[in-house]
């Protein structure tokens, strides 16, 4: 009997819509087939082909497949082939031509508790009729002649990825092949990665399907297309920012029968399915353009545009020294002031959050106010992770002091100091002083502030806010104020 069977039914996958479960979702990237992916709709053999993710909206209780950007794409190559077609895809027994890109149901007899996608339980998240994956065919009529109890090494498959991911899901289906009385199973072992990386079963149909930190196999003693001495299973690639992934594909027989057939071979599947989330943030101020002393707030909006949940999510945006901090308000989560952390935790797909920092302008510091936000889950896109805005502050050149009212509608003085007796006596004082804010009044003494230079002001240990100092130097009358030493310079209302 020649190994594979091809189910009778659809050769390629399908757009499949499910209701939305009422359980809990965590969508994904996975291997399947929506109208405009541009993934691979015809038949080989071919020894290179790349394959499209798309979004599961519904992982892993149902199959509500959509296209998604930033698109993200494995590229699958053949090389370092050891003898003639050694290893190709979309290529069956008996030099059958099969699509590049079937359902993983048409291709042995695996069933999805099989299977784990990426972000769900054991036995979870894969739909054999819906998902797909490469069909890889490794060519033993190649190997005519050789001893049919050994194994041997076919080619080397190379796995690209577009941009970096992490821990990516590989689904490896129906493993095991039967030839006459010969027993047949193709396996993977991992040459080389860009990252270090090591191997964990997640899920299989049997003890047949051995993992280690580095290899993928049918361990039966009598390899079979189905049942529990085929081996269809999915293992986890433990590792982050891979890019590439090198396997070399090996073939053994069990020595059953005294010749390899022509025609014959091992028909294999790989899918794959990963988590990957695009966080955005905007940053935005309620106004651009605030004087000193204004109460300003700015609002920090975080949105997860997918393609899966996120967790530990947080915000990095710490106020500069040119701000006072009164308070904050988040949707979720807190903002730490002092650490200019805000943990936000986890962010579901789609979700926003938003944070309202409340502050008051000093006279002098930084005022431009940057943020960034990031998660557990790699992020396609990191520009977009960051954002910053910067007020035009008014009058930032020292304490303000306000103008004499030059209006013909005077203001009436309210606090006032006398040594004319008048206090308590004269019921107009000190009002008669319009347009004042404090009414100093004597008709033989002076008001005398403490006189410094400048060394020797920058030379007071504690400082308080309001003392007021004549700098010699600078021949200024001076206020500390915000935390520094500065000149009555701008006329304005602080």
């Amino acid at each position: 009997m020649n190994k594979k069977l091809l189910k009778k039914g659809t050769l390629i996958c399908t757009v499949f819509i499910c209701l939305l479960n009422k359980a809990q979702t965590n969508p994904n990237l996975e291997f399947a087939k929506v109208s405009g992916d541009g993934n691979p709709t015809g038949y080989g053999p071919v020894t290179t082909t790349a394959i499209t993710f798309v979004k599961n909206e519904n992982n892993p209780v149902g199959t509500t497949f959509s296209n998604y950007t930033p698109t993200l794409k494995a590229s699958f190559s053949i090389t370092n082939q050891q003898y003639n077609s050694a290893l190709v895809f979309g290529y069956n027994t008996d030099f059958t031509s099969i699509p590049v890109f079937p359902t993983m149901n048409i291709i042995g007899n695996p069933a999805n508790n099989n299977f784990t996608s990426a972000g769900s339980v054991a036995g979870q998240g894969i739909q054999i009729t819906k998902n797909c994956a490469v069909s890889i065919f490794y060519n033993t009529g190649a190997l005519v002649g050789k001893n049919t109890n050994s194994a041997y090494n076919m080619a080397n498959l190379v796995i690209t990825f577009n941009r970096p991911v992490d821990n990516p899901v590989l689904h490896v289906g129906a493993m095991g092949a039967f030839q006459d009385q010969l027993g047949i199973a193709g396996g993977f072992e991992l040459l080389s990665s860009n990252v270090p990386v090591k191997f964990l079963k997640l899920s299989a149909n049997s003890k047949s399907f051995e993992v280690t930190s580095s290899s993928i196999k049918n361990i039966s003693p009598d390899p079979f297309e189905s049942g529990p001495n085929s081996a269809s299973g999915s293992v986890q690639v433990l590792g982050k920012g891979i890019k590439t992934l090198v396997f070399k594909m090996s073939v053994r027989g069990n020595g059953k029968s005294t010749n390899w057939k022509s025609g014959s071979g091992d028909l294999v599947t790989m899918g794959i399915s990963v988590l990957e989330s695009d966080l955005t943030i905007d940053h935005s101020v309620d106004n651009l353009n605030p004087v000193i002393g204004d109460n300003i707030t700015f609002k920090i909006k975080v949105k997860n545009y997918g393609s899966s949940n996120n967790s530990d999510i947080s915000v990095d945006s710490i106020l500069p020294n040119g701000y006072l901090f009164v308070n904050s308000l988040a949707s979720n989560g807190n903002y730490d002031n002092l650490t200019g952390k805000w943990v936000i935790g986890e962010l579901k797909d789609g979700a926003e959050e938003i944070l309202e920092i409340h502050a008051i302008i000093k006279s002098a510091g930084v005022y431009n106010v940057n943020s960034k936000v990031e998660g557990l889950l790699p992020d396609p896109n990191w520009e977009n992770n960051l954002a910053s805005v910067s007020p035009s502050i008014n009058q930032k050149n020292g304490v303000c002091y306000r103008d004499a009212n030059t209006d013909a509608n005077v203001v009436e003085s309210k606090f006032g100091i006398t040594l004319l007796k008048r206090a308590g006596k004269d019921s107009n004082w000190p009002m008669m002083r319009s347009s004042g804010h404090l009414v100093l009044e004597s008709n033989t003494k002076g008001l005398v502030i403490t006189r410094i230079n400048t060394d020797e002001i920058n030379k007071i240990k504690v400082p308080i806010e309001g003392m007021m100092i004549y700098d010699n130097t600078e021949k200024c009358l001076k206020i500390f104020a915000d935390e520094i030493w500065s000149c009555f310079s701008s006329p304005s209302c602080l």
